[in-house]
């Protein structure tokens, strides 16, 4: 069951991964369209409210994100939420028995399961850092 806990770690961490670096493009593109606007197509006294309503929607939607979660609106902190969604996804298309998973650690003298990214539990308790996280 280790084996299998750890293939879903490593395959929730692509999919956050992937998803992260899809809204670094999303972002980039955004970027360099309000540039294109703001040089070519129209001026920055058009472009300043829109870029400023843009940034405000932003902040809305990490201040929405921290009271969702309880967690902090920082990369990190979405990386970890989007990973614990990741993670009972696939714990769930693959039958995984979290329930008996944290009975069998606990009988081997281990902390009982609790949905996070590997990246959290090693930083914090100093156990094995799995290598695909990249902790140290």
């Amino acid at each position: 069951m280790e084996a299998q806990k750890v293939d879903i770690d490593r395959m929730a961490t692509l999919q956050v991964r992937r998803e992260l670096w899809g809204g670094l493009a999303a972002l980039a593109l955004q970027t360099a369209g309000f540039m294109r606007l703001t040089f070519w197509e129209l001026s920055w006294d058009v472009m300043e409210p829109i870029c400023f309503f843009v940034t405000s929607t932003y902040f809305m939607a990490g201040y929405a994100f921290f009271l969702r979660t309880k967690r902090e609106p920082s990369f990190e902190g979405f990386f970890q939420s989007r990973f614990v969604v990741k993670q009972k996804r696939l714990m769930k298309a693959r039958d995984f028995d979290v329930r008996r998973y944290s009975e069998l650690r606990l009988a081997c003298g281990l902390p009982a399961l609790h949905p996070q990214s590997p990246c959290a539990s090693s930083q914090e308790s100093h156990h094995h850092c799995h290598s695909h996280c990249h902790c140290h």
